[in-house]
């Protein structure tokens, strides 16, 4: 096997990796703040229930994950089919 095609197999693997640790951000941000989805985070500040600071942050971060595991999702079976 050349080196360019193992190194081709790694990357869904790197990917998937990548994925499980910002699923897990994701998780720990959403569970800080006792909700599902990062929009309840949002709706609770504007309940004022949260503290706007950090919560806010929070809320951009957990969205931020959330666009970007899907992303990586979509990428990784992209690259997994051409395997």
């Amino acid at each position: 096997m050349s080196t360019a095609k193992m190194k081709n197999e790694l990357v869904p693997i790197i990917i998937i990796k990548e994925i499980i640790d910002q699923k897990e951000e994701l998780e720990r941000i959403l569970s800080k703040h006792k909700v599902k989805e990062p929009e309840e985070i949002e709706r609770r500040i504007e309940e004022r229930k949260l503290p706007e600071h950090p919560a806010y942050e929070d809320f951009l971060s957990a969205l931020a994950l959330r666009s970007s595991i899907e992303e990586m999702k979509k990428l990784a079976r992209e690259l997994i089919e051409e395997i």
